[in-house]
């Protein structure tokens, strides 16, 4: 495998969920993580009918969601609207990490359907910290990650946490549904580098509704 990937921050979300569903269950350890964290150090996503923020610079209410790195939240076009309530998500990995892992609770759901935005945050619950984050501008077909379009992953095992990022390509990202109220799909990651030089293969679904 190839050891390279672009740099971008690791998302870790703090989830006090009910017991998840999951293959692996490690250490009693659940660390903060999010998808997308501002240079403050927390996410902060557009509310309500017409609070977005706009790529021009208006803003509207906000919600603040903790978080420990930092790093840049992709804005969303003006009238982004869309609080998905509920989803689900699941993630097989293989290579310096081994896991299969489910993550039936949808910890943040920001989203507007195409030409929206969304930062979507999927966990698996309880004492295991995994979780999946998408976030940057939405869309339907198939893309590459890049720096408008971010994949954020941390699996727990019994043995270690590992995070990864993905911002320059090492994953594709394919939305079949994404309406008004649904957003659901596919990704694939090759040669994803962990923050601590983990490689890994990767590839899961998820789903998120209102």
């Amino acid at each position: 495998m190839r050891r390279g990937f672009g740099t971008f921050v690791v998302l870790t979300v703090a989830v006090l969920a009910p017991t998840a569903c999951s293959e692996d269950e490690g250490p009693s350890i659940v660390l903060p993580s999010s998808a997308l964290p501002d240079d403050t150090g927390s996410l902060t996503a557009p509310t309500g009918p017409s609070g977005s923020t706009g790529e021009a610079g208006a803003s509207g209410p906000t919600a603040t969601i903790p978080t420990e790195p930092t790093g840049v939240v992709p804005s969303l076009p003006p009238g982004s609207t869309g609080n998905l309530a509920s989803g689900q998500a699941a993630v097989s990995v293989s290579g310096d990490v081994n896991a299969n892992k489910a993550m039936p609770n949808l910890f943040a759901g920001v989203y507007a359907p195409p030409p929206g935005g969304m930062a979507l945050v999927w966990t698996a619950g309880g004492t295991d910290s995994t979780t999946l984050g998408l976030g940057g501008l939405s869309f339907t077909g198939t893309q590459p990650t890049a720096p408008t379009l971010s994949l954020t992953l941390t699996i727990q095992t019994s043995a270690t946490i590992a995070s990864f990022t993905s911002t320059s390509g090492e994953c594709s990202i394919t939305i079949g549904a994404a309406g008004a109220d649904q957003v659901s799909g596919v990704f694939t990651c090759s040669d994803l580098v962990g923050t601590s030089g983990e490689v890994v293969d990767a590839s899961g679904s998820f789903a998120a509704q209102g």
